[in-house]
């Protein structure tokens, strides 16, 4: 029996494996990353800064398919020095190899310190989640945090107040 949303053609026969791969061609836009979050990881390397970054759309593509490229580029390297391994799989150890292969080895502290980072907050997440507390910290009553909350509530009656004018506008005929 064939795998199941298998069609057949017009003498009833199953399709086979080599006419299915002639059909399913693969684009960029397909292996693309998602725009949102390239946009908001661009965003991001901005976040100290007073004004905010805007990025147009011409930007946020080009942005989207760079680094789709880029780490298209480094994993295959990465693979490369796994199979000389005699590995199916990819580790660190082979990402740092490939950078320095394509010439980015400057980048391995960098990407080491937030692998470090990201592991950490794993840890957190993970002690969170088996003390009980289901992922929610216990604030302390502090002026920070009292100001932080202050700060929401501001955000949040703004965001409301402009989905209501969102509406206000949708619901009004136009003139």
């Amino acid at each position: 029996m064939p795998p199941k949303g298998w069609r057949k053609d017009a003498q009833g026969n199953y399709p086979t494996t080599s006419y299915i791969k002639e059909q399913e061609s693969v684009t960029i836009h397909d292996l693309l990353f998602p725009r949102s979050v390239i946009t908001h990881m661009a965003k991001e390397v901005n976040a100290d800064a007073e004004r905010k970054i805007l990025l147009n759309k011409d930007t946020a593509l080009a942005l989207q398919r760079s680094s789709t490229v880029f780490v298209s580029h480094l994993f295959m390297y990465a693979r490369e020095i796994a199979k000389e391994n005699d590995r199916k799989s990819c580790n660190v150890n082979d990402v740092y190899d490939a950078l320095d292969k394509i010439g980015f080895g400057g980048f391995k502290s960098i990407i080491n310190s937030k692998m470090i980072a990201y592991q950490e907050d794993l840890d957190l997440k993970r002690s969170l989640k088996f003390s009980g507390d289901n992922g929610k910290v216990q604030a302390n009553d502090t002026e920070d945090e009292e100001q932080d909350d202050d700060e929401q509530e501001q955000q949040e009656e703004e965001g409301e107040e402009k989905q209501e004018a969102e509406n206000d506008n949708f619901k009004r005929p136009r003139q």
